[in-house]
């Protein structure tokens, strides 16, 4: 072997080793889902929808929350606009008097732009009720949905439930990629939950115990990661929910922008990593987690580096080390396709998809290359925190909300 080939067998070697020891426990560990029976709790509940510039999608989004069936005295909806310049603020006005008497809906105003974290903020100074529910504006769910994801606080231990996206649009391949990488996504968070509590609890659609929830520290990205460590910095888990359901226009900037989001949460709350206080949630899901956003994408550009360097010097030499690739990856491929096997709900089921789950591993490798240009692009430049819209996710139509 020439000192070109070590060195790609040396940045090779932990990541066969993590993603396969990592996703064998995971899959292990991995339960059986089952549907907590529902109408048995129906605590009060307040839905919170941060908005800047909403216009386009916001009264889709009312709509959506109009036709909720959770009981209208135990539900009050928050709209927080960070300093809209659009029609977001008269649309959310004229849905308020449109609906008093049948829904409690404030709107909170804050005078400037302050990105989403100081929105949540904003309405956890204003919400008192038993649960608080995050949305996004560009989000809708199925009628029922209050009632599937509180379901999961029948378990005093859970203090915080998260729902599971189901993207939509995009009818070419690439679309059909993304249903597939979704699939691999939403089974790893499933398994995480089985073995403590999933890396995070979505955003775009999650509940939680207000009393557990205290103000994001300023400068937070991801508050999908910061509250679900806190959750678990107070003793209590989360859990994901492939029975509630939410339905998002997916675009390829987002997953840039949400990695760079995930992996300034990750180094901002390195104390967990390896954390026994944070039972297997510190010592599996994080590690792991970590691994796969900072560590993996280095790792990856380093044998890529090596391997193309040995393409130049010596071409012959190539055929070995991409096969040894190949092969060391085979394990994980198995575990993931089994775990995807295991978790499949039937929302995702109807995603238009390829249907082959070697694409969607396909499309978790070159995630990775995302993933190294937004850390570098996180160390170079630093944290964003108020970020621009991304259009596409606001000119998709959103799946059906009447099932």
């Amino acid at each position: 072997m020439t000192g070109l080939d070590v060195f790609f067998y040396v940045a090779l070697l932990p990541l066969s080793v993590a993603y396969t020891l990592g996703l064998l426990i995971l899959l292990l560990g991995a339960k059986e889902y089952m549907a907590e029976p529902k109408g048995k709790l129906i605590p009060t509940v307040a839905v919170v929808i941060p908005t800047y510039n909403e216009a386009a999608v916001i009264p889709r989004k009312l709509e959506n929350i109009r036709q909720l069936d959770y009981p209208r005295e135990k539900l009050q909806i928050v709209i927080v606009d960070s300093a809209s310049t659009d029609d977001t603020i008269s649309l959310v006005k004229r849905f308020v008097v449109d609906n008093a008497g049948n829904l409690a809906c404030t709107l909170l105003e804050q005078p400037v732009r302050m990105g989403k974290s100081e929105a949540i903020n904003e309405a956890l100074r204003h919400v008192d009720a038993e649960i608080l529910i995050l949305t996004d504006a560009d989000v809708t769910f199925p009628p029922s949905s209050l009632h599937e994801i509180v379901a999961g606080f029948q378990d005093p231990r859970i203090g915080a439930v998260s729902g599971v996206e189901v993207p939509v649009g995009g009818d070419d391949m690439m679309g059909g990629v993304e249903g597939d990488y979704r699939r691999i996504y939403t089974a790893i968070r499933m398994a995480e939950a089985s073995a403590d509590t999933p890396f995070m609890c979505e955003s775009e659609f999650s509940a939680y115990r207000r009393e557990l929830l205290q103000p994001l520290r300023p400068g937070t990205m991801c508050d999908d990661i910061e509250l679900t460590v806190g959750v678990r910095s107070k003793g209590y888990r989360a859990e994901y929910d492939l029975g509630a359901s939410f339905f998002e226009a997916e675009a390829g900037t987002f997953k840039f922008r949400r990695g760079m989001a995930n992996q300034h949460a990750l180094l901002r709350n390195h104390n967990v990593l390896f954390n026994k206080a944070y039972g297997r949630y510190g010592t599996l899901v994080y590690p792991f987690e970590f691994f796969t956003h900072i560590v993996s994408p280095v790792l990856i550009f380093i044998a890529i580096s090596f391997l193309a360097a040995l393409a130049v010097t010596n071409p012959a030499a190539v055929p070995v080390p991409v096969f040894v690739a190949g092969v060391s990856a085979l394990p994980s491929l198995v575990i993931v396709q089994r775990l995807m096997h295991k978790y499949s709900s039937r929302d995702l089921e109807r995603v238009r998809g390829t249907g082959s789950w070697l694409l969607a591993a396909a499309a978790f490798f070159l995630f990775q290359f995302a993933l190294l240009a937004s850390l570098t692009r996180l160390i170079v430049k630093g944290p964003v925190v108020k970020w621009g819209q991304i259009s596409e996710t606001r000119t998709v139509a959103a799946s059906s909300t009447s099932k």
